[in-house]
């Protein structure tokens, strides 16, 4: 009797049951679902390079992420940190953006430090291509070169770091510590090759140095051996 019931309770249930729909078939995910636009991220976190070579990672107070195609994105504020190979970087907020989080988008504080290279940059706001491995900079910046020993301060520049070269802008200050004194140059516009340790100032460039003054249009300066090039209209006062 018992097992005519239970035959009789089955075949009810499967009269209910929808004809194409089987009790034990999982659910399937359809084809068009998308992650979640935005998710938490945690406190610290890596991201994988595709290209750049040198693994990226990142830590923020307040964090959040976009992972829809085509939009990913990274945004750390309240105090924000990156770490590209060497390079560290802080910043009041960062964005990270692009194919394999290729840009690095800092405002606020910005400061950025690589120990290895001997460099400092400090300044209100960077854009930084890890593929290209080009840093801009739009905003006042001071720069400390402890390798080189130059320091330099401006409003504009751009750092390539595959070939250490770095050209500022806009008012530029920049000094020399040399076994004579402080070297001091001033210049509109100026390329700093520390692979090459060199200097070509153009646009009002003015070297003062040793007691000695040099104008000209264009003034090249060795910072290995001190050396001094003028072209164009000379000015100069040296003390003799």
């Amino acid at each position: 009797m018992r097992r005519l019931i239970s035959i009789l309770m089955l075949a009810l249930l499967m009269a209910y049951l929808p004809a194409d729909e089987s009790i034990d078939t999982p659910a399937e995910i359809p084809a068009e679902a998308e992650i979640p636009a935005e998710a938490e991220v945690p406190e610290e976190a890596d991201a994988a390079d595709g290209e750049a070579g040198d693994s990226i990672s990142f830590s923020g107070g307040t964090s959040s992420i976009v992972l829809r195609e085509g939009k990913e994105e990274v945004l750390l504020s309240d105090g924000a940190d990156v770490s590209v190979g060497t390079m560290q970087i802080h910043a009041d907020e960062i964005r990270l953006y692009g194919d394999s989080w290729r840009y690095v988008d800092c405002t606020g504080n910005t400061s950025v430090r690589d120990e290895e290279r001997g460099i400092t940059i400090m300044t209100s706001s960077i854009w930084y291509d890890r593929i290209d491995e080009r840093i801009l900079i739009s905003s006042w910046f001071e720069v400390d070169d402890t390798e080189n020993e130059v320091s330099a301060t401006g409003a504009s520049l751009e750092y390539r770091l595959d070939d250490e070269r770095l050209q500022l802008d806009k008012n530029v200050n920049l000094l020399k510590t040399t076994d004579s004194g402080i070297m001091r140059c001033q210049a509109e516009s100026v390329i700093f090759s520390r692979s090459e340790n060199a200097l070509s100032l153009r646009g009002n460039a003015r070297v003062i140095w040793d007691g000695d003054e040099y104008g000209a249009e264009v003034v090249t300066v060795d910072l290995d051996t001190d050396e001094i090039n003028l072209e164009g209209r000379i000015t100069g006062n040296i003390n003799g």
